[in-house]
């Protein structure tokens, strides 16, 4: 009974494999119309390859999007994100070609960077990695985001003429800071989570009411402790004002941090 059961479903999902790769099949027969009929029109009016290389990168966008997963039988997802990078790239230097040259790294490198940040974790989730890297995924990851943020500040950069290098490098690095400080709290700390959550909890607070005058310090060797002038009977001052609100942040994350962390250490002598 069980090996009768068994052979319906496996037929059953054969059965359903090959319809969906059909499908992808035909969906990837109809987005080739509307290629040729650009390729077609581009030929005819003399407006030479460029709308029609635009117009095939852009269907290859929608194939990625529909037709690679009907048509794979495993890691769709990863199949289907990196096809739509790829297909997406295209567009990019073909739209980059269309109007002169010279802006593909400016547009492709922020783009990537950003769609990294989403499907990067996604990516390396789904692929094989030598033993002495696979529990070192999350690491990974976040150097991949760091590396490709430093990038993506110095191509902006490099287009405009360097300006602006320097304090986005250092902004950057202040930034990375805090997000690298909560990374191994989480990742590494050998504690359990409510302990990792508050003292996670402290790292966002502190860094959220320094990290401006940090930024000050680096940038202008000009040192001001802003949380200094809170003054909760002015709130006009623009000085006044942040000193106030990095106050209450100051507090309430403390108080909560603390709960959490008495919390955890209270269920770990439980345990």
């Amino acid at each position: 009974m069980v090996n009768v059961t068994r052979g319906v479903l496996a037929r059953h999902e054969k059965k359903e494999r090959n319809a969906a790769y059909k499908a992808g099949v035909a969906i990837a027969g109809i987005l080739l119309l509307p290629i040729l009929i650009t390729f077609i029109v581009s030929m005819a009016s003399g407006g030479g390859l460029g709308v029609f290389s635009v117009a095939a990168a852009s269907m290859m966008l929608v194939a990625a999007l529909t037709v690679v997963p009907l048509v794979s039988s495993e890691k769709k997802l990863l199949k289907c994100i990196l096809c739509s990078v790829f297909a997406l790239l295209l567009i990019l230097f073909f739209v980059d070609i269309m109007n002169g040259g010279g802006a593909f790294l400016l547009w492709s490198i922020p783009t990537l960077f950003g769609l990294s940040v989403v499907f990067f974790p996604i990516v390396i989730r789904s692929v094989d990695l030598p033993p002495l890297l696979a529990d070192k995924k999350a690491l990974i990851t976040m150097i991949w985001d760091t590396l490709w943020l430093y990038l993506t500040i110095f191509i902006v950069c490099y287009h405009s003429g360097m300006a602006g290098m320097k304090t986005g490098c250092i902004v950057a690095f202040v930034l990375m800071l805090g997000v690298w400080l909560v990374f191994f709290t989480i990742r590494y700390l050998p504690v359990n989570g409510l302990v990792k959550a508050g003292i996670s909890t402290w790292i966002c607070s502190i860094w959220m009411i320094f990290s401006n005058d940090i930024c000050n310090l680096l940038l202008e060797h000009r040192w001001q402790l802003t949380i200094s002038h809170a003054d909760f009977a002015n709130w006009n001052a623009d000085i006044t004002f942040n000193a106030n609100v990095y106050v209450i942040v100051l507090i309430a994350g403390g108080l909560i941090g603390a709960v959490l962390i008495g919390s955890g250490l209270l269920r770990g002598k439980k345990a």
